[in-house]
């Protein structure tokens, strides 16, 4: 991805207020700022020192406690507390359980805990928290219970509500714990964790009802709104960019609970988060708190593993417009419509792959479905335009599952399918990790390895196309024998602006009957201005459509593939089955695929002054003809084969 990350030493310089960024703590750190009282300089514990403190004699487990009321919650005794720190003023963990609002614990740094010890094992509803200056400072922070005091498991996830009062939070059903940590991950007002009283609240024989999540956005609208980012079966990352330089966090959950939490692992203005410990197939609920900014609540679904013998995905090419073809596309082309995520066939961002390009003509425009659908998208010609497609690299988060560590080209799985995205721009624009060369022994090793029984191979420049530019011989030449040695049933590629299905073919020609061919299929019909065929229908084309924009839908059902040119006009142009025998036996083999590596880290913005993308206006639709034009390609030999 070539994404450095500058900004490891500066953000060290930051001292305290980035601790956790430097992974050290002072020997003597500031106290809390407090609006009540003064903030005397007075050693305390090291931020990553752990402190027990038992309660006063007398205490017992199990029994509510004395002096203390929430509403909805039957409090109940604490036989000692711990946290990750104090400020060394006599701010300490055991001040939350002595019933005096005017004490506190006071933890510094995002991430700063609190634990409650019951002393045994006990049925548990929720938590009651009244925190310090609550009518002035909203909380983020996570609940989490564990029975051994080693392994928490999330309980809830949220902000508190600006009141003084003690406040209960439900867990989403009783659970039998020993202990209860309340880990907050700052506040509206700084960085530091104050609780004046929690307690843990005992469990009845009713669920508690789970907070709703928020419908609609509120606050400052994000300059880029969240899209779903290599999403597998357990893990997803939620990218998105905000008009400030904050440290957000993502709260998620199946269904529609938001029950668990997780952070930016870096302050700044571009942000993907890491959703881990997902289940495959299930649909999770998600929203991004940032910067003051809660986007409402939308849904998506992980990626279904092994034993799925379904999915149902879209697909479309030159798209990346902004203008009015691409709107007719996307009126049809719902979140509802797109299936389980959509693959992209290059040319995302016309007319040159520019950031404020990407962000005007693909990000905008597309918002709405890339909040709800995973993309996996691989790049055109026209990103290559700028920078070598380093704002393609920028602005995706792919998984890197090849020995050069780099985007431009993958692989991943989504239930019976092996998915192969390759970037052929790298016969025109070679680089260090992407060469002719270096992509064929990669296919090559990554398509014997994978064992499920449908391979799709998806890239830009078509190997059989009779528009306006024609076959690229030169991938023909390079790709075609590899697809056919190692059973790929399905090629989807872009650049003509047009819709072409092949026949299937084997070699420079239509496979022989009662052979196994490969169909091509050229989408480049997703918003750009359509281009006429100028030659007659080749023997080896099935069908082509120069008049109708539109994307691909497929699914794919044990045995049988079914493919659907879509128009604009929600019409079905053309369809394409394939059949195949899928063994039973295949199962247990499956189940030994391995996951896709992590993306690379994304690039980091100086939190010390605004980034270029928000100083950026937008960028006018590439809606002509000229605006996505196309730069000659000599390296890929483009020819009109013969009818």
């Amino acid at each position: 991805m070539h994404k450095a990350n500058p900004l490891i030493s500066s953000a060290c310089l930051l001292g305290v207020l980035l601790v956790t960024a430097c992974e050290q703590s002072s020997s003597s750190p500031v106290k809390e700022p407090s609006v009540t009282e003064p903030a005397p300089a007075a050693p305390r514990d090291d931020v990553g020192s752990e402190k027990s403190e038992s309660l006063p004699p007398g205490a017992t487990t199990g029994t509510p406690a004395p002096g203390f009321s929430a509403s909805n919650c039957q409090a109940m005794t604490t036989l000692s507390t711990s946290a990750s720190g104090d400020d060394g003023a006599g701010s300490v963990a055991a001040n939350t359980q002595d019933d005096n609002l005017a004490t506190r614990w006071s933890g510094p740094g995002k991430g700063a805990w609190l634990t409650l010890d019951l002393g045994s094992a006990q049925s548990l509803s929720g938590t009651a928290i009244a925190w310090h200056q609550g009518s002035t400072r909203q909380n983020h922070f996570t609940l989490a219970t564990s029975t051994d005091g080693t392994t928490f498991t999330q309980a809830y996830a949220g902000d508190s509500a600006l009141t003084n009062e003690a406040q209960t939070y439900a867990f989403p059903s009783a659970r039998q714990a020993r202990y209860v940590r309340v880990t907050v991950n700052g506040n509206t007002v700084n960085d530091w964790a104050s609780i004046a009283e929690a307690r843990a609240c005992a469990g009845g024989t009713t669920t508690p009802t789970p907070t709703p999540a928020p419908t609609t956005d509120s606050g400052p609208a994000l300059p880029r709104q969240p899209y779903l980012q290599s999403v597998g079966t357990t893990s997803a990352l939620v990218a998105f960019r905000t008009s400030t330089s904050c440290t957000p966090f993502v709260r998620f959950g199946e269904g529609a609970y938001l029950s668990r939490s997780a952070s930016a692992t870096v302050t700044g203005y571009r942000h993907a988060v890491k959703l881990d410990g997902l289940t495959p197939g299930r649909t999770y609920s998600y929203v991004v708190e940032a910067c003051g900014s809660v986007t409402g609540a939308r849904t998506f679904q992980t990626a279904t593993g092994p034993d799925v013998t379904r999915v149902h995905f879209t697909a479309m090419g030159d798209f990346g417009t902004g203008g009015s073809l691409q709107r007719k596309v996307l009126q049809v082309l719902t979140p509802e419509r797109a299936g389980e995520f959509l693959l992209t066939l290059g040319d995302n961002a016309y007319s040159s792959g520019t950031d404020a390009e990407f962000q005007s003509n693909m990000f905008t425009p597309m918002a709405a479905l890339l909040r709800r659908t995973p993309l996996f998208p691989t790049p055109g010609n026209h990103e290559y335009i700028t920078s070598n497609a380093q704002p393609y690299l920028d602005n995706f988060y792919l998984p890197a599952n090849n020995s050069a560590r780099t985007e431009r080209y993958y692989s991943f799985d989504w239930g019976p399918v092996h998915f192969v995205s390759l970037d052929s721009n790298c016969l025109s624009y070679p680089t260090t990790e992407c060469t002719k060369a270096i992509q064929q022994d990669w296919v090559a090793k990554d398509l014997a390895a994978t064992t499920r029984p449908w391979k799709i191979v998806f890239f830009h420049h078509p190997l059989w196309s009779s528009g306006e530019h024609g076959s690229s011989t030169s991938m023909r030449k390079a790709f075609a024998a590899l697809f056919e040695q190692y059973g790929v049933d399905l090629v989807l590629t872009g650049h003509d602006h047009n819709y072409e299905r092949s026949k299937p073919m084997k070699g420079e020609a239509v496979a022989a009957s009662g052979t196994k061919g490969i169909p091509y299929l050229v989408v480049g019909s997703g918003g750009a201005t359509m281009r006429p065929f100028e030659t007659s229908q080749p023997s080896w084309s099935a069908f082509r459509d120069d008049t109708n924009v539109g994307f691909l839908d497929v699914t794919v059902d044990g045995g049988t593939l079914t493919a659907k040119f879509i128009t604009s006009s929600n019409t079905v142009r053309d369809s394409l089955t394939l059949t195949k025998t899928v063994g039973s036996s295949l199962k247990s083999a499956l189940s030994t695929a391995a996951p896709a590596s992590d993306t690379p880290p994304g690039p980091v913005d100086s939190p010390y002054r605004q980034p270029a993308f928000l100083q950026q206006g937008p960028v006018p639709p590439a809606d002509t003809a000229e605006s996505v034009a196309d730069q000659p390609e000599p390296a890929h030999q483009f020819v009109h084969d013969q009818p």
